[in-house]
């Protein structure tokens, strides 16, 4: 064999090589990233909605590649997107300020002083027992099919589970360190700047996280029995035409959004203010 013959064959050997170690290399990456407990959480729910949908009865559960492919050529660009999720988001941020806002309010003053403890406490008891669907069916009947009835039933359900966390977290502050204060004469200003706001900053971040969620469900839910348009009205109008895949198409965008708001926004947050926090593991 010649020179020239053996060359060749050792240059296709070595791009052989090389090609293996990067497939290897990729497949490794892949793998990684795959079985990190997030993602392998996200195929196990895939899995088993693609093996529950094969053994479900005809059109009573679609295939996840049925519901993304909806997702895309149904919802996002044929349905009106922008209208109904514009509706639905305004509704939710809404009545989440305003519950949020009471909510903290309250929270404050009850931990702070045991008469509005006692007067409210009664109030926070019942509203956290009242179910969510009683909340959306009260503003429809008090408010009837408005924009704003599903904000409404937010301020509603959703101020309690505020009220409840910022309560507890302002109970939870270290008295220690505020007599301390006071004792080496640091002003009031300096007291809740340094010892308040940051003892309060992972009970405000829960109830923020509580607050929203309580709000984006209860939006949807008020927006199948009180609005003219939003995610809600949508899921229901398919559900009326007995269409499972587009209301699952519009449940699972949703859940994009959702996702988003929180490993998008809130959690970014939580890391930017929280940083201080050491890390627990178990």
């Amino acid at each position: 064999m010649s020179n020239k013959a053996l060359k060749g064959k050792g240059e296709g050997e070595i791009s052989l090589r090389a090609e293996g170690k990067a497939l290897n290399t990729i497949l490794k990456i892949l793998l990684a990233k795959i079985y990190r407990p997030r993602n392998l959480g996200l195929v196990s729910i895939i899995v088993v909605w693609q093996i529950t949908s094969l053994i479900s009865p005809e059109d009573t559960l679609a295939s996840p590649y049925l519901v993304f492919r909806a997702v895309i050529f149904e919802v996002i660009l044929r349905e009106g997107l922008f209208l109904h999720v514009g509706a639905t988001l305004l509704r939710i941020v809404a009545g989440f300020a305003v519950a949020f806002s009471i909510g903290a309010s309250m929270g404050v003053l009850m931990g702070s002083m045991k008469y509005w403890e006692k007067f409210f406490s009664d109030y926070v008891t019942v509203g956290l027992t009242i179910p969510s669907l009683t909340g959306a069916v009260i503003g429809v009947l008090w408010l009837g099919i408005h924009f704003l009835t599903p904000s409404f039933s937010v301020v509603i359900i959703a101020t309690p589970y505020v009220a409840v966390n910022i309560w507890g977290g302002v109970k939870d502050v270290d008295k220690a360190l505020v007599d301390m204060g006071r004792a080496f004469d640091v002003d009031k200003r300096r007291i809740i700047k340094n010892i308040y706001i940051p003892s309060l900053l992972p009970f405000v971040f829960a109830a923020a996280r509580i607050g929203f969620s309580v709000s984006w469900k209860l939006v949807v839910l008020a927006e199948v029995f009180g609005s003219s348009e939003g995610i809600g009205y949508m899921i229901f109008y398919w559900y009326e035409n007995f269409d499972m895949e587009m209301v699952l198409a519009w449940v699972l965008l949703f859940t994009f959004i959702m996702f988003y708001v929180e490993y998008g926004i809130m959690r970014r947050f939580e890391r930017r203010f929280l940083s201080w926090r050491p890390e627990v593991i178990l």
